[in-house]
């Protein structure tokens, strides 16, 4: 099955990313989107994700002022678990102002995340860190060994939601679950859609 036509036909199928996602996450100004369940993000700062377990990475950046100069704080890349459904949520980040409190917060990294009538959401985090040079991450390979390793806030791979019924589905011959990220984002949201919708699909692909 190509990849590329698989896609097609879903969209024809009217299966669309948005109408199956019912989180929507306000990332604050200070907030550096780097992954959104395994997948990059450039920095978005809302975000549409499913209902259920999801998965952010983010880094804290933000100025300060010490001994009399600007300095750009970066924390290291931080990942959060939680499991939300039908809410709007903000994840709030406090307000950095010395050199000092950016080391404590990247040491311990305190922060919240608040649904829309101000109840705090639970949450799990943890770092994903990269001994070494830091210049050109791959930040989603490093995503796939850190949920693989079973992590504090490791969560399933994307192709490994999907349900026993949709992968006996697939073609035969289709390629490894994890050989890239279409195919995997691809699974999970056959796996999200209704049998009707799961039909319409299966006929557009057969053409």
């Amino acid at each position: 099955m190509k990849l590329r036509t698989a896609l097609l036909a879903i969209t024809a199928c009217g299966l669309s990313f948005s109408s199956l996602a019912d989180v929507k996450l306000a990332m604050p100004y200070q907030a550096e989107t780097i992954l959104v369940n395994g997948v990059k993000n450039n920095g978005d700062k809302s975000l549409t994700l499913p209902n259920g377990v999801n998965q952010i990475a983010f880094k804290f950046k933000d100025s300060l002022r010490e001994n009399g100069d600007d300095h750009l704080f970066t924390s290291d890349v931080i990942v959060v678990k939680f499991d939300a459904s039908d809410a709007n949520i903000n994840l709030e980040l406090p307000k950095i102002r010395s050199g000092q409190e950016a080391r404590k917060f990247n040491q311990e990294p305190t922060f919240n995340l608040v649904d829309a009538s101000g109840t705090k959401v639970d949450f799990t985090q943890d770092k994903l860190l990269k001994k070494g040079l830091q210049f050109g991450r791959n930040y989603e390979a490093e995503i796939v060994a850190y949920n693989q390793s079973g992590q504090a806030a490791a969560i399933a791979p994307i192709a490994a939601i999907s349900t026993a019924q949709a992968v006996t589905t697939l073609p035969a011959n289709a390629a490894p679950q994890g050989q890239n990220v279409a195919e995997n984002m691809l699974m999970y949201w056959y796996a999200q859609a209704d049998e009707q919708t799961r039909a319409r699909f299966k006929a557009a692909i057969s053409q």
